[in-house]
């Protein structure tokens, strides 16, 4: 028997070794049928003796479907944004805001492709894998481990051969997918008659999110990794032995990453990057490039949502000539109205486009966008499509000037009219279905009610049997009224009724923003919520004047909120939602105290003992309030290492400037 579970073990250190040359080392050991043939004997063998399986074996990748949705965890380390750099001149301002800060002209950068993907993070625990999460918003992210264990690039155990391995290493990437296998996944999914990817980013990250990892394992995703959020026990001077190490742990990094020590390589790699793109097997849209000295990258820092060492210098946006078919208006939640070009089928940047975005009747102006035009389109930082210029040369004599207001609302017919100082139009019937259409995909989108199953689909299906009108109608419905239905069958039904009744427990900030009030965004949502102690008596109990004292919130805000909660029908229609269970969990927010109350502080720099995030809680648990700018009603400034020009505005106002340890002083003597 101990001669079964040496050679299992045999096994899978030839398949894993073989894993680390195919994908790291771009060298395969194995050939296609050897290394199927080794994989079968693998699989008979822990089959036949399942008390010798692995968890770490390569025949476990692919687990049980996930029943309980994505889990959200907190990064340990903020996976920020980076700032942009959008031509040559806004590269040399970064490496001369760089050399004057660390008042330095010989420094050191590290280049790289910035692949158009999804940012993930990987967590080892003395060598294991753990988890996985996404990117998220930064701060936290979703568990996506039972997929990320399919990708055979992402070792399960750090590799043995490394000097050390860490009890806690944080591992960050890009998950995407190669052209070629995006092109191969649409044509399986067109023959299938499913859904078509727009672009390999969008194939790559609805592939991640999958609850079923089989659906993820049978698509072929890569991985690039390119830096550590954070490690127990060891430490990396630099950038470039980082890189060189987690390659040796098992983890493939992209083989384009360069060390550029003057502006003019960081220019000329960028430049040639962009020339090549084309011939790269993956979409990048841009290049990273980040100071490769760690100490240096302590010094300088990072802004609220990003590092000062670090930029993305974007590609020039791909363009691709086609002709206007038509120009259609949509309206949505709000009643504004947005129109849309229908263009010539066109391919652009790996993805087929039919229509572009026109913003605004003043766009269309200020261009002279008409019907039948030929026209040069892009995408918006490689995502949206817009209309960047009419080709005048080829204009056809049958056009003339395109105006929204000859139009009526493309849904309910009624009156459209320009709303007065802006430049948008909107539908003026509050009961038009497309608004309301709108506004109940809202409030079950993933950032409001979280409502599974509840796509734009089965909305519009549901409104057509009379069966939604309103939000609160969301939670009226029935497993009966709906199972016999298009679409639904038993276990469908049962899904969405749970994925209903699931929800009707959620925060103040959920339920507020799904509401879609005016100008009430996720972050408007936030601060409603800790002004109002996670209470709608207590929203509908605010003023004007209150509300305006709120930093954050402005006149036009105030108003808005109030114009909504002083229409009766919206009212009624939020008591229902109560009545039919919702009920508003305050989570688990620590006690408050109020020993900062009426205080207002600015955080600025690096600290030790705290990350600035931490520092920001610290202040509103203890009833203060923090904002990003100095202004005539801060209290004091929080000022660590290396403070921005915060520091010497707060000195021109005289700000009180306090640092780390006389803010703890403060809330333990009180």
């Amino acid at each position: 028997m101990e001669a079964i579970k040496e050679k299992i073990e045999n096994l899978i250190k030839r398949i894993n070794e073989h894993n680390y040359s195919y994908y790291v080392l771009d060298d395969p050991t194995l050939s296609d049928n050897e290394y199927d043939e080794i994989f079968r004997e693998l699989e008979s063998l822990e089959l036949k003796y399942p008390q010798f399986r692995n968890i770490n074996s390569p025949t476990q990748r692919v687990g049980s479907p996930v029943k309980s949705g994505f889990k959200s965890y907190e990064h340990k380390i903020p996976m920020l944004s980076l700032a942009n750099a959008i031509n040559d001149d806004e590269i040399s301002e970064f490496h001369a805001r760089i050399s004057k800060w660390l008042n330095e002209s010989n420094i050191d950068f590290v280049a790289e492709p910035k692949i158009d993907g999804l940012g993930v993070s990987l967590i080892y625990k003395n060598g294991q894998l753990k988890r996985a999460l996404t990117r998220g918003d930064g701060y936290n992210g979703e568990d996506i481990t039972h997929n990320i264990k399919t990708i055979n690039s992402v070792p399960l155990e750090l590799r043995h051969s490394i000097k050390e391995i860490p009890s806690f290493i944080e591992i960050r990437g890009e998950i995407f997918m190669k052209n070629k296998d995006f092109i191969d996944l649409n044509s399986a999914q067109k023959e299938k008659d499913d859904k078509i990817f727009a672009n390999a980013r969008n194939a790559a990250a609805g592939s991640v999110r999958q609850l079923d990892p089989r659906i993820t394992s049978s698509r072929k995703l890569s991985i690039y990794c390119y830096e550590i959020g954070g490690i127990d026990g060891l430490s990396f001077r630099n950038q470039i032995e980082m890189l060189e190490y987690i390659k040796e742990a098992g983890l493939p990094v992209n083989p384009l990453s360069k060390k550029v020590s003057t502006l003019e390589k960081m220019i000329d790699y960028h430049a040639k990057l962009e020339k090549n793109r084309k011939k790269i097997d993956y979409e990048i849209d841009g290049t990273v490039m980040k100071v490769n000295d760690y100490s240096l990258r302590k010094t300088l820092g990072q802004r609220s949502r990003s590092p000062r060492w670090a930029v993305a210098a974007k590609f020039k946006s791909k363009k691709a000539e086609t002709q206007i078919l038509d120009i259609e208006i949509q309206v949505g939640r709000t009643g504004v109205i947005t129109p849309v070009a229908k263009v010539k089928e066109v391919d652009l940047s790996g993805a087929l486009i039919t229509s572009a975005t026109l913003h605004n009747q003043d766009e269309i102006d200020k261009k002279d966008i008409r019907i039948n035009d030929f026209v040069l389109i892009e995408r918006s930082g490689d995502v949206i499509p817009k209309i960047s210029e009419v080709i005048f040369s080829k204009r056809p004599s049958n056009t003339s000037k395109y105006n929204i207001s000859s139009n009526n609302c493309p849904s309910c017919k009624g009156l459209i009219k320009r709303i007065e100082d802006e430049a948008a139009y909107k539908c003026l019937n509050n009961d038009c279905s497309s608004r309301k259409k709108g506004i109940l995909q809202h409030f079950c989108s993933k950032n409001a009610m979280n409502i599974e199953g509840m796509g734009p689909q089965i909305i519009q299906q549901l409104m057509q049997e009379s069966l939604l009108e309103e939000v609160d109608d969301i939670f009226k419905l029935q497993y009966d009224q709906i199972v016999h239905l298009e679409r639904f069958q038993d276990k469908s039904a049962t899904n969405l009724i749970d994925s209903i009744s699931k929800s009707k427990k959620t925060t103040f900030s959920r339920f507020v923003f799904g509401l879609g009030i005016p100008h009430v965004g996720q972050h408007i949502a936030t601060i409603l919520d800790k002004e109002c102690n996670s209470s709608f008596d207590n929203l509908k109990k605010l003023t004007l004047e209150k509300l305006e004292t709120v930093d954050g919130i402005g006149e036009i805000v105030a108003q808005s909120i109030l114009d909504y909660l002083a229409d009766e029908k919206n009212l009624v229609v939020i008591q229902s939602c109560f009545s039919l269970g919702v009920v508003i969990n305050s989570g688990d927010k620590k006690e408050k105290s109020d020993l900062l109350k009426d205080l207002t502080f600015v955080i600025t720099g690096s600290f030790n003992s705290f990350s600035r995030r931490d520092i920001k809680r610290l202040i509103q648990e203890n009833g203060g309030r923090v904002t990003g700018s100095i202004s005539k009603k801060t209290s004091f400034l929080i000022s660590g290492e290396n403070p921005g020009s915060k520091l010497s505005k707060a000195n021109d106002n005289n700000i009180e400037i306090i640092d780390e340890k006389t803010l703890i002083q403060m809330i333990n003597e009180n």
